[in-house]
């Protein structure tokens, strides 16, 4: 059933055609010079990127290949753990059941950091509970290696912990004081050590910039993204298993009897519920509580099972296919003039090939801008046309870091022959450069006019407030 659900997502995802999102083209960026952090997420992404690409080659489907795979590899260690706490029927219809939430679904077709974390929680979690039953220090430590990995893929993993401890507190106090459990708590931290090098020696980058995205800084208590969150959740988990999971969690006479059903409680509620109160205070996007899903998944069809509601979980089921179906052919099922929901991704491999005659013809192959979309997606997409690497730096006039590339590829301190620098004032340029040049104007998805492109050379500094620094 995984394989069957794999290849039609990525014979769908070909059909579909899309083009990289910004953050698949930044990631696939930061995989093309490999280091231990970047700015706004941990380096197992671009790591896995790499590796990736050396053997599959640099097109889309292949920076996307482990994203599909991940996610049918987590459906498996889900079947895994409800065989290990239930049996093995609750184990196939929970493997099943994750593989065709609407999460799975959406995410199977992109590259983002929640493919390895999810698979990253689901195995901590499997050798967690096998080291809980078994006390081995094989699993101890395999419990520790892919808490350190998942650290490594995003920092929601260390809410890991905090689940794990709310467990041992209930169900084995004892355990708190186990030398095998600290060796694993000692051994994640030292796989993440080198990424908190990382920033602190760059203040701290990708630590700050999670914090900003949380908006805690800003007005506290918003109701309406309480409720636009809440109500993604039934989006996410699906519309029939969601009402199922709150009934599953919170049974009062199951609670008191079954140790399986607890532990997936505290590895499901507390994410959820700590992602409802952000909510509630500042923001949250809808994905950001997914590894609650893992635990909530066996937890759910269990609760379903021993009440024997075959009709309900069928429907749940069909329920998440409809909408993966409805989701991969929109293309081929919507009327015209429908809106697509996958237009952003649209538009900006012309637009790369557009500026790849433009490189071609100046012979630069350095692009400049300020914006990280624009950046990202013209660099991938122009180095695809010329099929060659084309180099992306920042213009930071400001001096204010707001992405990667401002951080690490400020034109300021990188070095560079020529450029084409996209967007920006005639101005002000010709004070910065010693040589400006306009050329023809470029059309950019999602703005109303072309904007202007410059051939420039010989950077000289940033003037006003920034210059000098």
């Amino acid at each position: 059933m995984l394989l069957l659900l794999v290849l039609w997502r990525f014979f769908a995802g070909l059909d579909a055609g899309l083009g990289l999102s910004v953050d698949e083209a930044q990631y696939y960026l930061w995989s093309r010079e490999p280091a231990w952090g970047y700015f706004s997420k941990p380096p197992l992404i671009a790591w896995v990127i790499a590796a990736t690409t050396q053997v599959c080659g640099h097109a889309e489907p292949c920076i996307r290949l482990p994203a599909l795979l991940a996610f049918a590899a987590t459906s498996w260690v889900v079947m895994l753990i409800a065989r290990r706490l239930f049996d093995a029927r609750i184990g196939v219809f929970s493997g099943l059941a994750f593989a065709t939430l609407f999460l799975t679904s959406f995410y199977s077709w992109f590259m983002t950091t929640d493919s390895l974390l999810l698979l990253c929680w689901s195995l901590a979690l499997l050798f967690f509970l096998r080291a809980l039953d078994t006390d081995h220090w094989r699993d101890w430590l395999l419990f520790g290696l892919f808490l350190g990995l998942g650290l490594l893929a995003k920092y929601a993993m260390g809410f890991f912990v905090l689940c794990a401890c709310l467990a041992l507190l209930v169900e084995d106090r004892a355990r708190l004081r186990s030398l095998r459990l600290w060796a694993a708590l000692t051994l994640a931290l030292l796989i993440l050590a080198p990424n908190l090098a990382w920033n602190l020696e760059h203040e701290f980058a990708t630590l700050r910039h999670t914090a900003e995205i949380s908006q805690l800084n800003r007005e506290l208590f918003r109701p309406a993204s309480f409720l636009k969150f809440s109500l993604a959740q039934f989006l996410v988990m699906g519309p029939f298993l969601l009402p199922a999971f709150a009934l599953a969690a919170f049974e009062r006479q199951a609670w008191s009897r079954e140790r399986a059903q607890r532990l997936l409680v505290f590895f499901s509620v507390p994410v959820l519920a700590l992602f409802l109160l952000l909510a509630l205070l500042s923001r949250a996007n809808a994905n950001w509580a997914a590894a609650a899903y893992v635990a909530a998944t066996p937890l759910t069809i269990a609760w379903l099972a021993r009440r024997n509601h075959r009709r309900w979980l069928a429907l749940a089921l069909a329920a998440n296919l409809l909408m993966a179906a409805a989701l991969y052919h929109w293309h081929r099922l919507a009327p015209a003039g429908a809106p697509d929901p996958f237009q952003q991704t649209r538009g900006w491999k012309a637009a790369g090939q557009s500026l790849a005659h433009a490189l071609e013809a100046t012979g630069c192959r350095t692009i400049i801008a300020y914006g990280r979309a624009a950046l990202v997606e013209l660099t991938y997409y122009s180095s695809r046309a010329l099929g060659e690497a084309v180099a992306p730096l920042s213009y930071v006039p400001d001096g204010r870091i707001r992405h990667h590339f401002h951080l690490v590829a400020d034109i300021a301190r990188r070095p560079f022959d020529c450029a084409i620098l996209i967007e920006g004032d005639e101005a002000r340029l010709r004070q910065e450069f010693a040589e400006v040049r306009p050329l023809a104007p470029l059309s950019l998805p999602n703005e109303a006019a072309p904007v202007p492109l410059w051939y420039v050379q010989g950077f000289k500094g940033y003037v006003g407030a920034s210059a000098g620094r």
